[in-house]
């Protein structure tokens, strides 16, 4: 709040005056309030009084009825009437006094009330008396003397109430003395000290304003010499009114010295003079009559006016503010500013041209950094104490940042690249930002960045701008990977090449290109080679090539040429030729007619079969001796299968029949002898049939079906019963598949496996054989084999037998192969090497896994 406009104001003046007769009125108020309380309390003293009074009036009258001299006088014939009439009304008076001064006390008109009717009641009780005493009669002594003391009691009632009445008037009589005392004192300090206040109040406004009247003559001196040093034209007016009350001038009152300065007018000159008559001031007022309606209005108006004075442009910003009856015009010189804001406005104008250029150009920007593909960054360098660069702060970041990395620019501007891209301090690109910075030469570079596990590669190029770095960044993930490509691409040629090259040494095949238009040809290296020559020795053609042809197929030669040209068909044929060191070699030659660059030309090889010529010719003889060698070993089939089992058949018989006939005559040793003949032949007789057995299995054979390969099991088990009764065994086995095979072979193999599995068992114990079954994935097959299906099944026959040395797995499966002696075993050493020739007949593998005493399993492999 601005105390010193309060205290300065007229209105404090006028409030503290009011303030200060409201004060007197307040102090007479209550002067006149304490002195009627006081006659207040004066009265209610009076009126105790005036009861006391009454009550000692009250007193005297029953006491008076108490006396024996009243009662007496009652007795008296003749003063009866009279004297009980003057007691009456002097008790009646009494009654009446009272209820006066007890109006306004309920509890004591009812006392009162009951005080009139026991005086009542002793008025009746006295004139009783007093007839009783005119009857004459010697009863009348005793009723008379009944009546006196009703007298007493009704008496003594009066006298009770009336200590009653007493008592509270006592009570009364206190509180209204002790207020009349606190009266009687407060009502004179509390005038004095209200007069004290009042005096010091006045006293107080009076140096206030006395106060106040010094700082206005103060403030009048200051205000004249601010009027005095002002750079403003600070005049006031008063105005003119018409009959009509309406403003026809303004009246100049106070003019200070700058109107001298700027307008040439004398202030003593032109006071007490109406505006109209000074037109220099009458244009600063301006054409809308701004005095006049700021007086009317009472309200501050402010306006710009253009004065010219000797022909100069004068503008000043003109103030009116209605001030007690007239108006205060302060008017500011601006001519300067005005001068400035018309060169601000010029350069305004050119400035707001800038800017619509540069707004269009920053559209233009913001359309390029929106069309492009590139990203473009701006990064503020951030510097340590030592003035390094430490990290970046992003300033500017296009919208193309958002589908590589998911960041929109607005969200990571004025962040550091330390926050929002961790791996760019890490990953060398930091260093090419810095090293743009500080060797002001622009530093191209590539990085990677990993989006959802893909690897994303970028181009970028930083230029420095001021102190900071401008990039531009774009995807070559394609550029690299067709660039790893082409290097992928170019390796492979050249291993191509090199393989090609190899391929051709190690194949002795030479390429070659031949144009039919011009008849040129570009043959390979090893072309060359083929010829005997050295690498690019001449210019190859057709003419050059067939000096090298063999005479005697030369015309060959020509011919297959001819047709080719003709028909432009490639067909395979061989041919000699004649190496430049003399060496005669067979070459086949193939190719094919193709369009190079809308040419004909014919792409093909030619490979040395020298070898293969004769390799076939050898192969011719070696085929002719083979089918020599199978009429042989048909012929042999045939003598061991008919000439050579005839003879052991004889000798079989001729044994069975000497043992029938001459078996008692014979020796022991003949005997022994004898049964060793008798076990040889039979030995003799099994190794042929299982030679023809081996020898019949024959792995081109394909006449295969379907086997149920449990009723083959079946089979087998009921054709071995015997021995399996004999060796005490049991077979158990789960539910086989069926298979697409040989039905006899099958037989062949589970014989085979069974037979074996009950020779060799343990003499100690019973036989067992499990045979098992389940269905395999090739993949999780370890044993080495090669495998034609993804699935297999594999059954496994394990005894538990005498088993067999581990590193005799392979071995056991050769033909003649035998692990034991003739005279501990019975055997000719074929039988599993039987079982492995049906497998491999069947593309599958057998494997055996063993360990001494411990039994032996044979696991076969079949294709699903």
């Amino acid at each position: 709040m601005d105390f010193k406009r309060v205290y300065t104001s007229s209105k404090t003046y006028i409030i503290l005056l009011t303030a200060a007769l409201a004060l007197l009125l307040f102090v007479s108020g209550v002067a006149y309030k304490q002195i009627i309380r006081m006659q207040q309390s004066a009265d209610m003293v009076t009126h105790s009084f005036q009861m006391y009074n009454a009550i000692s009036h009250l007193s005297a009258h029953y006491t008076q009825a108490e006396s024996e001299a009243f009662r007496n006088q009652l007795l008296k014939n003749d003063s009866l009437n009279s004297v009980l009439k003057n007691y009456r009304q002097e008790g009646a008076s009494i009654i009446d006094s009272l209820t006066v001064l007890t109006s306004n006390d309920a509890a004591q008109r009812k006392r009162l009330n009951r005080l009139d009717s026991l005086l009542h009641i002793l008025y009746s009780q006295l004139h009783i008396l007093s007839m009783g005493a005119t009857d004459g009669q010697e009863n009348t002594l005793q009723d008379m003397q009944a009546q006196k003391e009703k007298i007493n009691a009704t008496l003594h009632q009066i006298k009770s109430l009336k200590s009653t009445i007493q008592s509270e008037e006592d009570y009364l009589m206190l509180q209204r003395h002790a207020n009349y005392n606190s009266h009687k004192y407060l009502a004179p300090l509390t005038l004095l000290c209200l007069s004290f206040f009042a005096l010091f109040i006045t006293f107080a406004s009076f140096l206030r304003i006395y106060s106040n009247k010094i700082r206005i003559r103060k403030s009048e001196a200051f205000l004249k010499s601010v009027l005095a040093t002002t750079d403003n034209i600070v005049n006031y007016y008063e105005p003119q009114f018409d009959a009509e009350r309406n403003i026809v001038d303004f009246k100049i009152i106070f003019a200070n010295a700058c109107n001298r300065d700027y307008l040439g007018l004398e202030p003593d000159a032109i006071i007490d003079k109406p505006i109209s008559a000074v037109p220099e001031l009458q244009t600063l007022n301006g054409e809308n009559n701004n005095l006049a309606i700021s007086y009317l209005k009472q309200t501050k108006v402010n306006f710009t006016q253009q004065v010219v004075v000797n022909g100069e442009n004068l503008y000043f910003q003109v103030f009116a503010t209605p001030l007690n009856t007239g108006i205060l015009l302060t008017a500011r010189n601006i001519t300067a500013e005005e001068k400035t804001k018309n060169e601000q406005l010029v350069l305004k104008n050119r400035l707001e041209e800038q800017n619509l250029m540069l707004l269009d150009n920053r559209a233009f920007l913001g359309n390029v950094f929106r069309s492009i593909s590139h990203v473009v960054m701006h990064f503020s360098s951030i510097r340590n104490a030592e003035g390094s660069i430490v990290d970046f702060e992003i300033l500017f970041v296009n919208d193309r940042i958002n589908p590589i990395t998911g960041d929109l620019p607005e969200v990571i501007k004025n962040k550091r690249i330390s926050q929002v891209f961790p791996s760019v301090m890490k990953s060398g690109v930091f260093e090419h930002l810095v090293k743009a910075i500080e060797t002001n030469k622009h530093q191209e570079y590539e990085t990677p960045y990993i989006k959802n596990g893909v690897t994303h590669w970028f181009g970028a190029k930083a230029i420095k701008l001021g102190d900071g770095v401008t990039i531009t960044t774009h995807e070559i993930t394609q550029e690299k990977i067709k660039e790893k490509e082409l290097l992928d691409l170019n390796e492979q040629l050249l291993v191509q090449n090199s393989i090609l090259t190899n391929a051709e040494r190690l194949a002795k095949i030479g390429s070659y290109l031949w144009h039919l238009d011009t008849g040129l040809s570009e043959i390979s290296t090893n072309f060359y080679n083929i010829l005997g020559l050295e690498t690019d020795a001449f210019q190859f053609n057709l003419e050059k090539f067939r000096e090298f042809i063999h005479p005697d197929d030369l015309e060959f030669f020509d011919n297959l040429t001819d047709d080719l040209i003709k028909t432009q068909v490639a067909k395979e044929h061989i041919y000699r030729i004649i190496t430049k060191q003399g060496t005669i070699k067979y070459l086949k030659s193939s190719g094919q007619f193709i369009d190079k660059n809308g040419k004909k030309v014919m792409v093909g090889v030619a490979q040395d079969v020298t070898e293969n010529v004769k390799a076939e010719e050898v192969l011719r003889l070696k085929n002719r001796e083979l089918m020599r060698s199978n009429t042989e070993l048909e012929s042999f089939n045939r003598v061991s299968s008919h000439d050579l089992q005839e003879p052991l058949r004889k000798i079989r018989l001729f044994i069975s029949r000497i043992e029938d006939k001459e078996k008692d005559h014979l020796s022991e040793s003949s005997t022994e002898y004898f049964n060793k003949v008798k076990k040889s032949v039979e030995r003799m007789q099994a190794l042929i049939q299982n030679l023809l057995t081996y020898s019949r299995i024959d792995s081109s054979q394909k006449d295969f079906e379907t086997i149920n390969l449990n009723e083959t099991l079946e089979k087998v088990i009921e054709d071995l019963s015997t021995s399996i009764k004999d060796a005490n065994a049991k077979i158990t086995h789960d539910n086989l598949p069926e298979i697409e095979g040989v039905t006899f072979q099958m037989e062949q193999l589970f014989t085979n496996l069974i037979s074996n599995a009950l020779k060799y068992k343990k003499p100690t114990s019973a036989t067992s054989i499990k045979i098992g079954y389940k269905k395999v994935v090739a993949l999780n097959i370890s044993v080495p084999f090669i495998k034609t299906s993804k699935l297999y099944h594999q059954i496994s026959i394990v005894d538990n037998g005498i088993g067999f040395e581990p590193e005799y797995a392979e071995k056991i499966f050769e033909v003649f192969q035998r692990l034991h002696q003739k005279n501990e075993y019975s055997g000719t050493g074929i039988g599993l090497a039987i079982c492995k020739k049906i497998i491999e007949n069947h593309s599958g593998h057998i494997h055996a896994i063993g360990k001494p005493n411990e039994g032996a399993s044979f696991i076969i492999y079949l294709p699903f």
